[in-house]
């Protein structure tokens, strides 16, 4: 399986990083170009305890950084949803045009994963509807699923491998199939169910 990493922050590298050193084929995009130079020259943009020796295991498993979207079996969406202040919501621009770029260059039958935290609904309201537009069926041409990141700055490696996830899909065999690609590297317990569900679970735990 071939993923392509969309957003190389602070939850999307390391993400694309434990996964490449656990032997998935890894192709990490961001838009910011002297961030992706860094990575290719060998150089993190922030540090972290166990990055480094991360960073090594993936580039010897020959992980991959551009500022191109790629062709995938499997997508995460790890770029930033900023909260506003005036208005308390989390803006979600930046996934709903991550997936529209996405769905652009993909074949039929991806997977795209928004691993980006979300407000319940957003699945529901700004991508199925992008999704619609173009002509595109969920389950059909495109495969959604939300797995919620659950690392916070300063562990981010030990909660990676440690945190129970939840994974929402609108197929339970999609959502598997997540699972199972998670499990590559997560020594927590993964339950699959649906994309509200999965939602909902990010808010439970932030208000807590």
């Amino acid at each position: 399986m071939t993923v392509n990493v969309i957003g190389l922050g602070y939850i999307g590298l390391p993400t694309a990083l434990m996964l490449a050193a656990h032997g998935t084929r890894v192709v990490g995009t961001d838009l910011n170009s002297k961030l992706v130079k860094k990575l290719k020259e060998g150089r993190l943009d922030f540090e972290e305890d166990g990055l480094a020796e991360l960073f090594s295991k993936a580039v010897n498993n020959h992980i991959e950084f551009s500022t191109d979207y790629q062709k995938a079996d499997l997508y995460i969406i790890a770029v930033p949803t900023p909260y506003s202040k005036r208005n308390k919501k989390v803006d979600a621009a930046y996934v709903v045009k991550a997936v529209e770029s996405v769905i652009d260059i993909c074949n039929k039958g991806s997977i795209i994963v928004v691993e980006s935290t979300i407000s319940p609904g957003t699945i529901d309201r700004h991508i199925r509807p992008m999704l619609a537009r173009k002509g595109l069926q969920c389950g059909i041409d495109i495969h959604l699923a939300h797995a919620p990141e659950r690392i916070i700055p300063g562990n981010m490696i030990c909660e990676l491998e440690n945190n129970n996830r939840t994974i929402g899909a609108d197929e339970k065999y999609i959502g598997d199939k997540v699972k199972a690609l998670y499990l590559t590297f997560c020594k927590g317990q993964i339950v699959v169910t649906d994309i509200k569900t999965a939602e909902m679970t990010k808010v439970v735990e932030n208000t807590y």
